[in-house]
């Protein structure tokens, strides 16, 4: 039984979006979604590693990855992302579910092992500060959450 609805991956330089988009809006929404973040939810003393695959990528149902430039260049994010893939890999990625936070060059996706691919096969959603965009983003993305 997983305890988070969805653990999200995503660069500290993200992390006021993430506080102020994604988690007001999803815990505070209608049915509140559990989140697993790592500065507030993982388990001290238990080593980075350990908590990202036990509260994290197991504890949590779906796996939201924030994609920024920040991201591709954060060797952290990478290796979450990775484990993440190959946690689903076995079953199908529907469980990844990423937000396009920012523009990122195609080949800088290359740099993250599976994010190139995953994009070109998967649907993923795009942030955006206009009104109707952003509230189809909302919808869809609880949608997705809740599949």
């Amino acid at each position: 039984e997983c305890s988070y609805d969805a653990f999200v991956i995503f660069s500290s330089y993200d992390e006021v979006w993430v506080m102020n988009e994604l988690m007001e809006k999803l815990e505070n929404g209608v049915p509140p979604i559990h989140l697993c973040l790592h500065m507030r939810d993982f388990q001290a003393g238990k080593s980075i590693t350990s908590n990202i695959i036990d509260e994290g990528i197991l504890g949590s149902r779906k796996v939201i990855v924030v994609v920024s430039q920040h991201f591709i260049d954060s060797a952290w994010c990478r290796f979450e992302f990775e484990l993440a893939q190959s946690r689903f890999m076995m079953e199908r990625n529907a469980n990844i579910i990423i937000i396009i936070l920012e523009d990122v060059e195609e080949r800088k996706t290359k740099k993250v092992f599976g994010l190139h691919k995953h994009l070109k096969k998967n649907t993923y959603l795009k942030w955006s500060r206009d009104p109707l965009s952003n509230m189809r983003f909302w919808i869809r993305l609880r949608r997705a959450i809740k599949q």
